[in-house]
């Protein structure tokens, strides 16, 4: 069952849904490359006729368009030549398993291969949706590649689990569209290099609801499809979005999703070797044993590729950054008063957590120094793994800095001048820290 939604979210989610104008946007300049034609009347609120049936658009009927409140949806009045039905989308996974060499072992597998052909053949997309889909595909192609690669992981999580057959529908579905809600996220927000503000990260941490409400009100979806969307970025311990839930809240389709996004993430970044198995390590708690040990399988063959460089001198530079900010928070932690710990309780257990992230994949009880003595040793696989180490912890603190800004029991705490300073001064450290 759905949780009940954080009112502002669930707001900004709805609103993101109604403002159209991006999304007719790149419709109208996808109707310059496509045949987009109009399949009903599109009417004004007011009444007014637009475009009447049958007409094909261009990128000249855009001003036309957002320059009223639609009466419709304008994905439920369009339909697209040569839509992405399900036997298209499973040819594009397998040319994208061919571009990324790290999928193509899956794809070698013959019974693996002829379960997830005959698996798709089984899907019906919706008009709207598959609407959606060629707008991704033409105005967001790197994200149409993630969800590609993340539906070829995802599915093969679910074959090889044995999920029931309906949950295994939904599963591949939500893996194509977990983040279809960021087609209403202007792209510049997204692009590389470009340094989120606290507004503009509101926006993205709102794509899952964003991405249920477009899927929700479609009865030919196998049931739970949107629902895994919704929580695709929950996590089993509670610290993911938009609702934080936890455990047995999280269905089990959202849990093999949950694993199977972050692969393919590093799947594109890297390729499909250790790192995988050490995310999960270092995140035990964070998603379900069960699939991880599935994905452990999958991929648990596959070595760091000896081509692969790695800047030792860089690494070190980075280990000493984080042994400092440990070591300076823990002097910080112990002018904390008594009274003064409920204000910053959720800080001090966030940083706890990341203090976790260190010792629980085996660094030896959290001694940076051990770490710093690891990294000297220059073995490629521990340095592989020290990377990774620190590739999570500077997401995680991004992480910390964007939930302080959101948790006002901290920044609006009536601190001590003194105590107030010195967790000022530790988070611009992060900030130093994390590039911001």
């Amino acid at each position: 069952m759905q949780p009940r939604p954080q009112t502002e979210q669930d707001e900004l989610a709805r609103q993101a849904v109604g403002e159209s104008s991006l999304f007719v946007k790149a419709v109208t300049a996808l109707a310059d490359t496509h045949e987009v034609i109009a399949s009903e009347d599109i009417y004004a609120r007011g009444g007014t006729k637009l475009v009447s049936r049958g007409t094909r658009l261009s990128g000249q009927f855009y001003d036309r368009l957002v320059a009223h409140k639609l009466l419709k949806p304008i994905e439920q009045s369009l339909s697209v030549s040569d839509a992405l039905d399900a036997s298209k989308l499973v040819s594009l996974m397998h040319a994208e398993a061919r571009r990324v060499p790290s999928l193509a072992p899956l794809l070698e597998q013959p019974e693996l291969l002829e379960q997830l052909g005959k698996h798709f053949s089984q899907l019906s997309i919706p008009g709207p949706l598959t609407l959606r889909l060629a707008v991704m595909q033409s105005d967001r192609p790197k994200l149409f590649q993630h969800a590609l690669i993340s539906s070829v992981v995802a599915t093969a999580l679910g074959i090889s689990g044995q999920l029931p057959r309906e949950n295994l529908q939904a599963l591949s579905l939500a893996s194509v569209f977990h983040d279809v809600g960021e087609l209403c996220i202007q792209p510049a927000f997204l692009a590389p290099g470009h340094r989120m503000s606290a507004e503009e990260r509101r926006h993205l941490y709102v794509h899952p609801i964003t991405g249920f409400l477009m899927l929700r009100d479609f009865a030919e979806l196998p049931k739970g499809t949107a629902n895994a969307v919704l929580q695709h970025h929950e996590r089993i311990d509670g610290s993911g979005y938009p609702y934080r839930l936890s455990g047995d809240a999280i269905s089990a389709v959202s849990r093999y999703l949950a694993v199977a996004e972050v692969a393919a993430s590093l799947i594109e970044k890297h390729g499909a070797d250790k790192r995988i198995g050490m995310k999960f390590r270092m995140n035990k708690k964070k998603y379900d044993a069960g699939v991880v040990a599935l994905i452990s399988r999958l991929f648990g063959s596959f070595e760091l590729q000896p081509s692969e460089k790695l800047d030792e001198v860089y690494l070190m530079t980075r280990l000493t950054q984080l042994a400092k900010l440990f070591e300076d928070w823990t002097g910080l932690r112990k002018t904390v008063s008594s009274s003064d710990i409920e204000h910053v309780s959720s800080l001090v257990d966030r940083v706890n957590a990341l203090h976790m992230l260190v010792i629980e994949p085996g660094f030896d009880q959290c001694r940076i120094e051990d770490i710093l003595s690891m990294a000297g040793e220059a073995d490629p696989e521990i340095c592989m793994e020290l990377t990774t180490l620190l590739d999570e912890l500077n997401w995680q603190f991004k992480a910390l800095l964007s939930g302080i800004e959101r948790d006002q029991s901290i920044s609006g705490a009536r601190l001590p001048a003194t105590l107030r300073a010195g967790i000022d001064g530790w988070l611009a450290q992060v900030r130093q820290f994390v590039g911001e």
